[in-house]
């Protein structure tokens, strides 16, 4: 039996000292998991909108790189990122799909139920050169579950208009180098396939992690 009073102090006071730590640890943790809701303005911030009501969006005479067709089914049941680019060009849209297969592998690390529930689009807004047979060597290539959409230029044209993407459709071109003038936002289309909002550039991985986690909750 311990009578050393000395010794029933000190060992009072690391018990003490010890369910402090406990404590402390526990609220980090809880904190770190229930992270409050990003608000309106951190999210303009983040050049990020997201609409109080979703938007309905009509599309037709789409095909995926597959050349399957690509319907309004096929952005419903998960998340997805739109993005309006083209095979030909020169710099905007290959660094928009690599940051894209960089989130797509800091999504699988750190978030992988969201990883599982999203998805990423590029539509070309280059039909005349973007075959279904073209995107599928060029957009598989950053990533190969992202997925390339093609059509008719009056579908594509449609499709942009209701996702506030402004592009210069080029019709009947006198030379084969042409580029395509568009926007570089990122669409966001919710689980029920209506339109959610939208990223503006700069796309950063790490933004738009934080983003689709506020979506996701």
């Amino acid at each position: 039996m311990d009578n050393n009073p000395r010794g029933k102090a000190v060992k009072k006071t690391v018990m003490i000292i010890l369910a402090a730590i406990a404590v402390v640890l526990g609220l980090t943790v809880n904190k770190f998991l229930h992270k409050p809701p990003l608000t309106k303005e951190q999210l303009q911030q983040m050049g990020t909108v997201i609409f109080n009501t979703p938007r309905a969006f009509t599309m037709t005479g789409l095909v995926d790189h597959n050349g399957q067709p690509f319907t309004p089914e096929s952005l419903q049941g998960r998340w997805t990122l739109v993005y309006f680019g083209f095979t030909f060009c020169p710099d905007i849209c290959p660094a928009t799909l690599s940051q894209l297969n960089k989130l797509d592998a800091l999504i699988k690390e750190q978030s992988p139920k969201l990883a599982k529930n999203l998805q990423y689009i590029m539509v070309s807004v280059d039909p005349d050169r973007d075959t279904a047979e073209k995107l599928k060597n060029y957009v598989p290539y950053f990533n190969k579950d992202f997925i390339g959409v093609t059509g008719e230029i009056n579908n594509i044209y449609n499709l942009a208009v209701q996702m506030n993407v402004p592009f210069t459709p080029v019709v009947d071109a006198q030379d084969d180098f042409y580029l395509v003038d568009h926007g570089a936002n990122l669409t966001l289309i919710n689980p029920q396939g209506d339109y959610q909002g939208f990223i503006r550039p700069p796309l950063e991985p790490s933004k738009l992690l934080a983003v689709l986690n506020h979506l996701g909750k």
